[in-house]
């Protein structure tokens, strides 16, 4: 996570941030002048700086969304590699290796960026940077607990002077054991991925189609009814009060739908994503998905629901 904020500083520096907060300043500055000549102008000019300022919002959220997914990947390539390299570090030092020495030779291309990682610190080792010091720089390029646990048990096992060829070789087999047993526990949920899939994607714009079809047509009802008064009297003398015309038309009522069904898909999303992969951030990548079923599954129910009530009438 230091990480993306790392990036995100880069791309967006408080210099430019500062300008951009000037150039909105004089902008406001300026429509204050010309409120009183012009109020057109004024509200016009209030609506380019709201929207620069969503804008900008958007592009900082996507460039956080981006970075964090790229972050995460890079994680989940690091932990699936991490076992191996381990074994292979501890075969190196038993083989009379010390541990920069294992660890560079560890560092084969079929790891990926671990290795060119692994690879920078070993040469800042071999350069006269004590090797505590020069490993502590590998979890910082990661957001990764197994790989912190690793280098700290490495600096750990050097301090106290402990068989590090069994530490790495415990840790790797830790690291598979983690790796199973997450991969276990996102079996066993797998039916709560499925029932919050359902409500989310399926069940809920279902509903909301059948009841948006269903304000819909009160409220045709209620156009159609004679204007009378709110209290009418029956044939036996006896006095009932009418219905009251709904408050909520159906407009307003389906764009509560849209942004509902849209908001619960994205939660779904993230909820999917804590369940299956123990982050939030595994769950953006199921946001579209959801959202396209969601929507799709609401246009369909509302048209044939809509279909079916124009065919009942016309008959």
């Amino acid at each position: 996570m230091v990480l993306v904020y790392e990036m995100i500083g880069r791309l967006f520096s408080r210099a430019q941030m500062r300008k951009l907060g000037s150039f909105l300043f004089r902008v406001a500055m300026v429509v204050s002048t010309d409120m009183t000549a012009n109020s057109s102008l004024f509200f016009t000019s209030i609506a380019v700086v709201i929207a620069i300022v969503l804008a900008v919002v958007a592009i900082c959220l996507s460039a956080y969304v981006i970075l964090s997914m790229m972050a995460g990947s890079r994680k989940q390539k690091v932990e699936d590699v991490l076992p191996d390299f381990l074994s292979l570090s501890a075969s190196n030092m038993r083989a009379g290796m010390t541990i920069d020495q294992a660890m560079w030779y560890a560092a084969k291309p079929e790891f990926g960026i671990l290795s060119v990682e692994v690879a920078t610190v070993a040469k800042r080792a071999f350069g006269g940077v004590p090797f505590n010091q020069a490993i502590d720089s590998l979890p910082d390029k990661f957001d990764s607990k197994s790989l912190r646990r690793a280098v700290s048990l490495i600096k750990q096992g050097l301090a106290s002077g402990g068989k590090l060829a069994e530490i790495l070789e415990q840790t790797a087999e830790e690291s598979r054991q983690i790796r199973i047993l997450r991969k276990d526990i996102a079996s066993s949920l797998m039916m709560y991925v499925i029932f919050i899939v359902f409500a989310g994607a399926i069940g809920t714009p279902f509903l909301f189609a059948i009841s948006g079809q269903l304000v819909a047509m009160i409220e045709h009802i209620f156009l159609t009814l004679p204007q009378t008064s709110s209290t009418t009297t029956s044939a036996f003398g006896s006095s009932f009060a009418m219905p009251n015309k709904t408050v909520v038309s159906s407009a307003d009522f389906y764009l509560f739908t849209l942004l509902c069904s849209a908001v619960t898909a994205i939660f779904s999303a993230l909820i999917i994503g804590v369940i299956s992969h123990g982050s939030k951030r595994e769950g953006i990548l199921y946001i579209p998905v959801l959202l396209i079923i969601s929507f799709t599954i609401f246009f369909l129910i509302g048209t044939a629901i809509e279909g079916f009530l124009a065919g009942i009438a016309g008959g």
